[in-house]
């Protein structure tokens, strides 16, 4: 195949990714009955960090497959969605490690303090060797935000209403 047949295709391929974020097949894929559409729908979310899909990502807590709730909650994580705290919170009693250690993980990049209680009741009953350190992570670094006012951005850059 030439050369210029070769950077064509690429371009192509590379156009047809940025229309098909622009539709919801995406989104309608977090339905689908097949486990690795779900996942992978869910690592496109939220890397694209679209957050006109959060609600269904809350949803997506709840997906019976384990990963599926570890990348969710990894996905609304990068999104900061403030909205998904309490739910995230619940992963952290979850049966599969992955799932609590994803939450964790989401919790710190959040940034939402509310979420220290439940972090610390996790860290007191959690056993695994590599999720205990996430939990303390998360504690550690929310703890720096306990008791501070959530400001919008208008307040934070000197822009009173």
């Amino acid at each position: 195949m030439p050369k210029h047949s070769l950077v064509r295709t690429s371009l192509l391929g590379v156009l047809l990714l940025f229309i098909g974020c622009k539709d919801s097949s995406y989104t309608s894929d977090l339905a689908s009955d097949d486990l690795a559409t779900r996942i992978r729908a869910i690592e496109f979310l939220g890397s694209q960090r679209d957050r006109t899909a959060i609600p269904r990502l809350i949803g997506a807590l709840s997906d019976p497959g384990t990963e599926v709730r570890a990348k969710a909650a990894w996905a609304l994580g990068m999104m900061q969605a403030k909205e998904a705290v309490e739910p995230i919170c619940l992963l952290l009693a979850e049966s599969g490690a992955r799932a609590r250690q994803s939450a964790a993980r989401a919790l710190m990049q959040i940034e939402e303090p509310d979420a220290l209680p439940s972090l610390r009741e996790a860290l007191d009953r959690e056993t695994d060797r590599w999720v205990r350190p996430e939990i303390q992570e998360a504690i550690n670094h929310l703890a720096q935000f306990e008791g501070e006012l959530d400001l919008d951005e208008g307040n934070f850059r000197g822009q009173y209403h």
